[in-house]
């Protein structure tokens, strides 16, 4: 059966139990498209090479490789094998070179992991960018699970970036680029490869920077909105916005070893800058702890925000959906039809900054409140030691001062320096 296949024709082709299914794709000659009788569908590809024989090339799983992909890599070897150039031999004498070399024959899957378990799990540290690349390396190789090493192709690493890059996620596909070249570099140089394939993969363009600073009418509206989502995201949000800290590792980690309900604080051990750093938890924030600290009163946890009771809870990008939602459909009951602009967590922190420099508070105090190096006034190698309790009294006022402004209706802050006068 010879058809121009589209993405959704393949998606209506059902599993036949009692024979394998091959639709041969009319606008790539050669390129074809298998279902198993179990389900399991995969790209292949046949072309007779200039002046030697045709081959035949298993290209991917379906739906790890997408139409656009199968096609891309089928005029590759299309492109090759009309000017003489065999694939399958070119693989095989590499093989046998790299065997010659003393090399063991391993697949993208078998260095991979042996990537993830001495490099990724040793060199880097614990926390979500680690599990981040690891979970994109396996997840966009996957396709190239079964296949040697020593093939994997520039144009392989390429056609996944150019394809991030063409559904307009251009951050996604710089990072997805920057870590396809340190693993192939890895892989280059403890001597599993033949070359540094990843190193000439293009970047997919100049990111933009992100601006999004909710105003503090705006925080006050997901505030209102966090008491929608339950006894455990709405109190994480919350502590999002009151504290300024990093949502995923220095809130949704957060240990009760780590709080002093006596001093209204909590020390961050190890935090992106790998300084120990103190934070003054104002009365609404001690508040959301002793609601948590109550409901685990039968099955304690060490962890203040937990699923399992084992574990620190995960599913924040779900969770912040739902809170889109609440935001959206509060603005109805409202009747107000305009949109909430699209935000992420990390723009709480740009809005307390902004809010508190407004208010007049001096700029190294808001920049150790969220654990940053305040500009004008860098610690010495001596003070820096002393620094997550440097300027704790002016910060834990701040900070109060921060959830004045979002628990109470008011419209006008009164300017910090004026209140001081």
């Amino acid at each position: 059966m010879k058809i121009k296949l589209t993405d959704a024709t393949i998606r209506t082709i059902k599993p036949d139990p009692s024979a394998r299914i091959e639709i041969s794709d009319a606008q790539r000659t050669g390129l074809r498209f298998r279902m198993s009788p179990k389900g399991n569908a995969s790209w292949l590809y046949q072309k007779k090479i200039k002046g030697g024989t045709r081959r035949g090339f298993k290209l991917g799983s379906y739906p790890a490789m997408s139409l656009a992909q199968a096609r891309s890599a089928a005029l590759e070897i299309q492109i090759e094998a009309e000017s003489g150039v065999d694939r399958v031999q070119t693989e095989e004498e590499t093989k046998a070179r790299l065997a010659a070399d003393g090399l063991k024959a391993q697949s993208v899957s078998d260095v991979l992991e042996l990537y993830v378990a001495t490099y990724l799990q040793q060199e880097l540290k614990a926390g979500q960018s680690r599990e981040e690349r690891t979970r994109q390396l396996r997840t966009y190789l996957a396709p190239y699970s079964f296949k040697f090493i020593g093939s994997l192709t520039r144009s392989d690493l390429q056609i996944i970036v150019n394809d991030k890059q063409a559904e307009g996620r251009i951050v996604m596909a710089n990072r997805l680029r920057a870590a396809f070249s340190a693993f192939t570099g890895w892989a280059y140089r403890r001597g599993h490869m033949p070359e540094d394939v990843g190193v000439s993969v293009q970047r997919a363009g100049k990111e933009t920077p992100r601006e999004r600073t909710p105003s503090l009418d705006e925080v006050k509206e997901i505030w209102a909105q966090t008491f929608k989502m339950g006894e455990l995201w709405g109190p994480f949000f919350r502590m999002c916005i009151l504290t300024g800290q990093r949502s995923r590792k220095d809130i949704l980690q957060m240990r009760w070893s780590w709080i002093d309900m006596e001093r209204c604080c909590y020390e961050i051990p190890k935090p992106k800058n790998g300084r120990p750093h103190i934070v003054h938890l104002s009365n609404p924030a001690m508040a959301e702890l002793r609601r948590l600290k109550e409901q685990q009163l039968d099955a304690p946890c060490p962890f203040v925000f937990s699923t399992t009771g084992r574990t620190s809870a995960t599913g924040v990008s779900k969770a912040k959906v739902r809170l889109d939602a609440y935001i959206t459909s509060g603005r109805l009951e409202i009747a107000n039809s305009e949109l909430f602009e699209p935000w992420v967590l990390h723009d709480l922190r740009r809005s307390q900054a902004t809010a508190l420099a407004e208010a007049g508070f001096d700029e190294s105090v808001v920049d150790r409140i969220q654990n940053h190096v305040a500009t004008g006034s860098r610690a010495s190698a001596v003070a820096a030691v002393y620094n997550k309790a440097q300027k704790l009294p002016e910060r834990a006022t701040a900070l109060d001062a921060w959830a004045r402004m979002i628990t109470r209706d008011i419209n006008n802050v009164v300017n910090f320096r004026k209140a001081q006068d």
